[in-house]
C-alpha cells in the first residue's frame, strides 16, 4: 500500500504556539509495522499468496477501534477471515499500532466507510470496549512482572486508592505493559460498571489535543479527559517533547489527583527518562506507584506458549515440549516475537502435515534467531563482571567460595538470567554449578538490592555497561 507523502497542517493554537501536524505519517508507518508482523505470524506461502500485494490499507477508524482493509477477491476474504488468519491479523494490527483493534476486510466494490465522526464527545471513548483475550487469567506471571501483576490487580479492584494512583508500569516494547492496562480496564468494567474509564493511547492523546485545538473544541476535550474515573493512557512517552500536549497532561493529571480519580500510565522508559517533561509533570508521574516489567526469564516464556497454545486450540503433540523449550531458550526478544516464532513452526507442521519438532523448529527459525540473538552473552557478563571485581573469568566459575569471589560469581548468575533468559539448568552447565547453587545466586542478589544501596548501585552499573556495549 502505498501512501500520499506527508500532509502538514500549521495552525495557531493557545498562546501563539505553532503545532505541526504530520497527518498521515503515523498511519504510514503503523500500517508497515503491521505488515511486517503479518509477515513474521504467516509461513512465506500463505505470505506470498493471500497478503503480499493482495491486502491494502483501507481506513484506520481510531474511536471505533477498527482497522478497515482491502482484498481483491471473495476468496482471499474467506481465507483471511478464517480462524487460522484472522488471529494473526488481529495480533499483528495491535504490534502495529500499539491497541488491540478490530479488523474489516472489504472488497473491491465494498464503499469505504464512514469514519466515526471526530469531535470530541464524552461518550465516544467512555467504556471503549477492551479485548477480553487481554484479561489478568490470561497474563502469565513470572518473576520479571509478578510486581506489576500485582498492583495492575490492586488497582482493579479499587480504582482511585491514593497509594496506587497513578500506577506507572514501565518495560521494553513487547513485555506486557499494554495486556495488563487492558486487563485493568475490562476488570473494571466487568465489577465496577458504575465507572467511567477512558483508555487511549499516548499518541491519540496528541491527535485529540490538536484536532480540539483546530476545531476550537477545548471545553469538549478537558471535559472528555477530565470527567472520568479511570484514565488509561498507553504509551506515555510519545507526548515526549511536544510543549502544549506535556502541559495539558499536567493539568489533566492535576484535575483528576484532586478528585481522587485513577490514573495508569504506561511507557518504554521511566519518567526520569523522558525526554521533555516538565520536572512537575516528571514528579507526578512518579508520585505514586512505580512498577518494571523486566525480559521474561525461560520458565515464563514456556509459560506463555502453553498457555497460547490452549487459548488457540494446538494439540499436545510428542514433540511439542521441546518445540515450546527450543523457542523459549532461543528467543531473547519479546512476547510478540516469542509466539510469531510459535506461530511460525505450527504453521510450517500444519502444510507440510509434520509433527512438531525441535528439529523443525530449529530448521524454521535458523535465519530469524540469527537476526534477533542481540545482546550480552553469558560469556560477555562474566568477562564485565570480572572485569569490575578485578578477578579472572575462571575464578568466576572456580570451586572457591569466599565472599570475593562468591558474590562476583553470584552478580554474573543474576545478570546472566535477567538479560539472556538462560535457563537455570543451562547456567548451571555454564558456571558448572548444580542448579540449586545457581538458583540460591540469583535470589541471593535478587531479593538482596532493597536493602543494600551498595549492590543495587554495582548492578545497575554492570547490567548498563552491558546494555549499551553489547
Amino acid at each position: 500500500m502505498k501512501f500520499p507523502g506527508k500532509r502538514v497542517f500549521r495552525l495557531r493554537g493557545e498562546r501563539n504556539h505553532d503545532i505541526i501536524y504530520y497527518a498521515m505519517k503515523q498511519n504510514s508507518e503503523s500500517w508497515e509495522k503491521t505488515l511486517s508482523a503479518i509477515e513474521k505470524a504467516l509461513n512465506i506461502r500463505d505470505f506470498s499468496t493471500w497478503v503480499d500485494n493482495r491486502l491494502t490499507f483501507v481506513q484506520y477508524d481510531r474511536h471505533s477501534g477498527t482497522l478497515f482493509l482491502r482484498v481483491d477477491s471473495d476468496i482471499a476474504k474467506a481465507h483471511l477471515e478464517s480462524p487460522k488468519f484472522i488471529g494473526k491479523i488481529e495480533a499483528a494490527a495491535a504490534t502495529g499500532y500499539g491497541v488491540p483493534l478490530k479488523i474489516r476486510i472489504l472488497l473491491p466494490g465494498d464503499p469505504t466507510p464512514k469514519k466515526t465522526p471526530k469531535e470530541i464527545s464524552v461518550s465516544s471513548d467512555i467504556g471503549k470496549l477492551f479485548n477480553p483475550r487481554f484479561s489478568f487469567d490470561n497474563f502469565i506471571v513470572g518473576d520479571n512482572s509478578r510486581f506489576a501483576a500485582m498492583a495492575a490487580q490492586k488497582v482493579a479492584e479499587a480504582p482511585g486508592d491514593p497509594k496506587r494512583s497513578p500506577l506507572f508500569i514501565y518495560g521494553k516494547t513487547g513485555l506486557g505493559k499494554t495486556h495488563l492496562m487492558n486487563a485493568i480496564g475490562l476488570y473494571i468494567l466487568q465489577n465496577s460498571p458504575g465507572l467511567e474509564v477512558l483508555s487511549v493511547s499516548g499518541e491519540e492523546f496528541v491527535d485529540d489535543y490538536v484536532n480540539a485545538s483546530m476545531q476550537k473544541r477545548m471545553t469538549s476535550f478537558k471535559k472528555k479527559y477530565r470527567s472520568v474515573d479511570v484514565l488509561l493512557v498507553d504509551d506515555i512517552q510519545f507526548i515526549s517533547e511536544k510543549e502544549k500536549s506535556i502541559e495539558e497532561v499536567f493539568y489533566t493529571f492535576e484535575a483528576l489527583y484532586g478528585l481522587g480519580k485513577q490514573m495508569v500510565f504506561t511507557s518504554d522508559r521511566t519518567p526520569d527518562e523522558i525526554l521533555g517533561l516538565h520536572e512537575r509533570l516528571r514528579s507526578r508521574l512518579s508520585s505514586g506507584l512505580m512498577a518494571d516489567i523486566k525480559p521474561y526469564p525461560y520458565e515464563t516464556k514456556v509459560g506463555i506458549l502453553k498457555h497460547y497454545a490452549v487459548l488457540e486450540g494446538i494439540k499436545h503433540s510428542e514433540g511439542f515440549s521441546e518445540t515450546i523449550s527450543y523457542i523459549a531458550e532461543n528467543t531473547k526478544t519479546n512476547v510478540r516475537d516469542l509466539i510469531s516464532s510459535f506461530n511460525k513452526v505450527v504453521a510450517e507442521a500444519e502444510i507440510w502435515n509434520k509433527e512438531l519438532t525441535k528439529h523443525l523448529a530449529r530448521d524454521v527459525l535458523k535465519d530469524i534467531l540469527k537476526l534477533r540473538d542481540e545482546g550480552p552473552s553469558a560469556k560477555d557478563v562474566k568477562k564485565v563482571v570480572a572485569v569490575h571485581y578485578g578477578i579472572s573469568m575462571a575464578a568466576i566459575d572456580s570451586e572457591e567460595r569466599s565472599r570475593s569471589l562468591s558474590r562476583p560469581r553470584q552478580i554474573a548468575m543474576f545478570l546472566c538470567r535477567e538479560l539472556t533468559g538462560i535457563s537455570f539448568p543451562k547456567l548451571a552447565d555454564l558456571f558448572k554449578k548444580d542448579n540449586a547453587t545457581v538458583q540460591y545466586g540469583y535470589k541471593k542478589i535478587r531479593d538482596e538490592p532493597e536493602t543494600n544501596d551498595d549492590l543495587n548501585t554495582i548492578v545497575t552499573l554492570l547490567r548498563e555497561k552491558l546494555l549499551k556495549e553489547y
